[in-house]
């Protein structure tokens, strides 16, 4: 609650990978996990907590060695379920991590205006389903398909681009946030 000025609500956090983000659409509707470690608290809250458009979005990324990057986001908010929970998202970016959501260097990349996908539902703009592709398999707005996906599997091996160029594989990260505040 302390980070630059508290007040925020966490949306997503992975601390330790106990909890498998490779879910379906109503496990990412209802949101699952738990505070106190992993938890996504779900695409209908985070609707509801965004639809008035004037919320920030803060995410982070602590590496294994202790270092803790952040982007921030001026805008954010996510379309009901009827939309596909589309993402909206504006500028500036600021922070440490690098912007890898929106001013991305491929437009392929950019995940403004992308519908939510999981494994058992493709929304996503690539030739396959992002979702359920091995090395990602987790929900996410891909394009077609990510530079940034904070809900990859925790396997290192497993996880690429959490957050490329910045971070490029599961196997540099420790812990992973998503805090929203409103204006």
């Amino acid at each position: 609650m302390v980070t630059m000025g508290g007040g925020w609500t966490a949306i997503q956090k992975r601390v330790n990978g106990s909890l498998s983000f490779d879910r379906s659409w109503t496990d990412y509707k209802n949101g699952f996990g738990s505070p106190e470690q992993d938890v996504w608290v779900g695409n209908d809250v985070i609707h509801q907590l965004t639809k008035e458009k004037n919320t920030f979005l803060y995410v982070s990324i602590t590496l294994q060695n202790g270092t803790t990057l952040y982007e921030m986001y001026d805008r954010f908010s996510v379309s009901s379920e009827t939309e596909k929970y589309q993402l909206f998202l504006a500028g500036p970016a600021t922070g440490t991590l690098g912007d890898s959501m929106l001013n991305t260097t491929y437009s392929s990349a950019n995940l403004s205006g992308m519908y939510f996908s999981t494994p058992d539902r493709d929304n996503d703009r690539g030739r396959y389903n992002c979702a359920a592709d091995s090395n990602k398999r987790g929900g996410w707005w891909f394009n077609a398909c990510h530079q940034a996906f904070l809900n990859g599997p925790w396997s290192p091996a497993n996880w690429s681009w959490p957050w490329y160029p910045t971070v490029e594989s599961g196997a540099n990260g420790r812990q992973t946030m998503m805090l929203i505040r409103r204006h």
